[in-house]
């Protein structure tokens, strides 16, 4: 069953029954029977936002994967819940702002990558690390993975696709649970995270290149 953050990322709140509560790392943590918090994974940090239980407000530090459970979204939770609400049914409202910030950051790492390959007409290594943060992201390959002519025309290319509202697709893999695909200009990619649905919602984005101790990163800040 896909979740309710695969079914629809646009959905910024939901009114759902409380199935867990318990403690990790020393943080209260609540898992919903439908919820629309992503779990930190794949780069993309966990969601953030608030859940409000018989009245008083929560806020919502993160997103797990429940470590004892199902494996479900965890949110964790910033001060303790009463273990009287282990039955309650709550309502969780994302921090929109930065859900919606790391979709369009998780979009851009995986297009400006394929886009690189498509420029160099080769395949390249997929990133060594691929961070998603606030307001940034990058992609750290290994030295000489493309060069800076490379580089300054897969931005040109990058910076005239984002501007149309090209579809951006994510579905799950029909034979493997659990496995999900990221779609897009013909590009294809495993991916389980989330992200926008058009490419032009990326808006404006600053695209820069260093190098340091053998390795290149391709930072990526919205403006």
């Amino acid at each position: 069953m896909n979740a309710l953050y695969h079914i629809n990322g646009y959905q910024k709140e939901v009114e759902s029954k409380i199935v867990s509560l318990f403690q990790h790392e020393g943080r209260d943590c609540v898992q919903v029977e439908n919820d629309i918090f992503y779990p930190q994974g794949g780069g993309q940090k966990g969601d953030r936002g608030v859940l409000i239980i018989e009245g008083r407000e929560f806020s919502v530090i993160s997103t797990i994967k429940n470590p004892y459970g199902s494996g479900d979204s965890a949110m964790l939770i910033e001060t303790e819940v009463p273990r009287e609400f282990a039955d309650c049914t709550a309502k969780a409202i994302l921090n929109w702002e930065f859900r919606y910030a790391q979709m369009k950051l998780h979009t851009c790492v995986h297009l400006h990558h394929c886009i690189l390959e498509e420029t160099l007409g080769t395949s390249i290594p997929h990133p060594k690390t691929s961070s998603i943060e606030d307001r940034f992201a990058f992609n750290k390959y290994d030295a000489g993975a493309f060069d800076k002519e490379t580089f300054d025309n897969a931005n040109t290319r990058f910076l005239e696709v984002i501007k149309k509202e090209t579809p951006v697709i994510t579905y799950p893999d029909v034979d493997k649970e659990g496995y999900r695909w990221w779609e897009c200009l013909g590009f294809k990619i495993p991916c389980g995270g989330i992200h926008v649905g058009k490419l032009n919602e990326i808006g404006s984005v600053l695209i820069s290149l260093s190098t340091k101790k053998g390795n290149m990163t391709v930072k990526f800040t919205l403006n």
